[in-house]
């Protein structure tokens, strides 16, 4: 377990740098937004505010590139494979740092970004009918949060895939890193498809939608399919155990 974390505070000091350097850049850019929210047309500052989420899963494929690269480069990587530790551990040191850094900072952006423009939000919500207003963007920032969630994680996954796929090869490995990288997607997408049917037994989820009539507010509940949710996990897990025997097995180091 010692081990374990030790490779983990090493991951976390490696992203020291790049945690400093895009808090810092975030926090300039929100704070140049909020320092313009009462001179610039309703809601601008608001969306754009939201722009450096566009550039954070492109962060996510960099650091799942360079996670076992900076390894070859610096011919560590020969450590790794002699350390007493299982490949899901060595991989499991890799992507918890990147996505706790994924997760915090974007988070932490989007409730910043929320907190300094209540008063908008309230004009906004005052326009609609209170709990249709309300209802409506709570659940579609919970729902758009966690697919970002998910989108960051899959293509930090894929991106690692790619790259141990590559090692097996003494040439042209950034070509195949992209042939990979595209391919994969492709193959998630038509087995997640196959997997859907099989997970079709799960109950749905129930969602309360508040609705305007002529007679005022009412209520209804929708059902969401919990077998695409299982599908993901499913899909991300097995990667993610995909990429730890690539690592434990013989690639050329």
């Amino acid at each position: 377990m010692k081990s374990l974390i030790s490779l983990i505070k090493k991951e976390v000091r490696q992203l020291n740098i790049l945690i400093i350097v895009s808090t810092l850049i975030i926090a300039a850019w929100e704070w140049f937004l909020i320092t313009r929210t009462e001179n610039w047309p309703q809601g601008l500052s608001f969306g754009l505010g939201f722009i450096p989420l566009f550039f954070m899963p492109l962060i996510m494929l960099f650091l799942a590139y360079n996670s076992y690269r900076s390894e070859w480069g610096a011919n560590t990587i020969y450590l790794l494979k002699i350390l007493p530790r299982r490949g899901y551990e060595i991989n499991f040191a890799k992507v918890f740092p990147a996505f706790a850094y994924y997760l915090i900072l974007s988070g932490a952006l989007i409730l910043v970004n929320l907190y300094f423009h209540q008063g908008f939000l309230e004009q906004a919500f005052r326009q609609a009918p209170e709990m249709l207003g309300r209802e409506v963007f709570s659940e579609f920032l919970l729902l758009a949060y966690l697919s970002y969630l998910i989108t960051g994680i899959q293509i930090y996954l894929i991106t690692q895939f790619s790259y141990l796929v590559a090692t097996f090869f003494n040439r042209f490995r950034l070509l195949i890193s992209i042939l990979v990288f595209i391919l994969s997607h492709y193959l998630i997408l038509r087995i997640g498809g196959f997997l859907n049917y099989l997970f079709n037994w799960l109950p749905d989820f129930p969602l309360s939608i508040f609705t305007e009539t002529p007679a005022g507010v009412s209520e209804t509940t929708i059902y969401i399919g919990s077998a695409p949710f299982m599908v993901i996990a499913v899909i991300m897990i097995g990667l993610f155990f995909l990429n730890s025997r690539l690592l434990a097995s013989d690639v050329d180091v």
